[in-house]
């Protein structure tokens, strides 16, 4: 569970905005809860996106979360795991991504991501050390199998995310090189690498919305947010090739904010707590 300690003993925190503060440093975590239209197999499928948001301090050498042992240097970081799960047929798929970024503006730290379906599953991590991103790929299918490599320290699609929330401003604009989010790479099967992207901001008001445009890989993806600190994250929408032989078709995913909550969910997995899920509009699992 993340480590809540007083604001004014955070690592990073010094230049961060009073309102920035007292949003992410109450001591619980953003909960948000997504309708999601997820394309896979040439057909789109209903499912559901959790986004968990939370600040915490992260040790930026073993890049772990801090919790009082050591005494290596750390950061204040905001973390972002990303769920996302939709069946197909018979079998499901489940997808996470953890992201975690500094709160002092500088570069993603961490993102790993984990692919679950009926047929095997897939690892990949990312590790920014010394100006480049070390990855490790574990995978089941041949192709892929283990792989390991370094990057150039170029934009993270998974980082993204982060930034929006913490500073919209500072979002890439124009051409940039980008390495697309782990869960796209791995399920299209492609290799981790930056990207040419077209990337833009367009405010329209309270909302504003992020596009990127992967013309090489013939995808794009605009993310919905408020303009206005916190930047809640509305939603999102991919267009992008999928599927295979003849079924494949261009189909956009999408995701809608449905539920938000604010609430320290690590303390909450008793079965009473178990009724919480309908503030998210989750599913209950029956206590036998």
């Amino acid at each position: 569970m993340p480590m809540q300690v007083d604001v004014g003993t955070q690592v990073g925190t010094a230049d961060l905005s009073d309102a920035f503060k007292a949003y992410w440093y109450q001591g619980k975590a953003e909960v948000n809860s997504y309708s999601l239209t997820q394309a896979r197999y040439g057909e789109l499928r209903n499912g559901e996106a959790i986004m968990i948001f939370v600040t915490e301090d992260f040790l930026t050498d073993e890049q772990v979360k801090y919790e009082g042992e050591s005494n290596g240097p750390r950061t204040g970081i905001l973390k972002l795991n990303m769920l996302e799960r939709f069946n197909t047929g018979i079998y499901d798929y489940s997808l996470m991504t953890s992201v975690f970024t500094p709160v002092d503006g500088t570069p993603t730290l961490k993102t790993t991501c984990s692919v679950q379906d009926w047929c095997g599953q897939a690892f990949v991590q990312l590790n920014n050390r010394k100006g480049a991103y070390e990855y490790e790929l574990r995978s089941y299918f041949e192709k892929e199998g283990d792989q390991d490599g370094k990057l150039a320290a170029e934009w993270l699609e998974d980082g993204i995310w982060n930034q929006v929330r913490m500073d919209p401003t500072q979002l890439p604009n124009g051409k940039v090189n980008m390495v697309p989010s782990s869960a796209y790479l791995r399920l299209t099967h492609k290799p981790i690498e930056a990207v040419s992207v077209e990337a833009s901001t367009v405010v329209n008001g309270d909302t504003s919305v992020f596009r990127m445009d992967f013309a090489g890989l013939d995808r794009s993806l605009g993310i919905r947010f408020g303009t206005a600190s916190p930047h809640v994250i509305f939603g999102w929408s991919e267009t992008r090739p999928d599927g295979f032989g003849e079924r494949i078709k261009t189909l956009t995913s999408t995701a809608v904010l449905t539920h938000q909550v604010m609430e320290p969910y690590w303390g909450m997995n008793a079965n009473a707590d178990d009724a919480q899920r309908e503030r998210l509009g989750l599913d209950r699992m029956p206590v036998r």
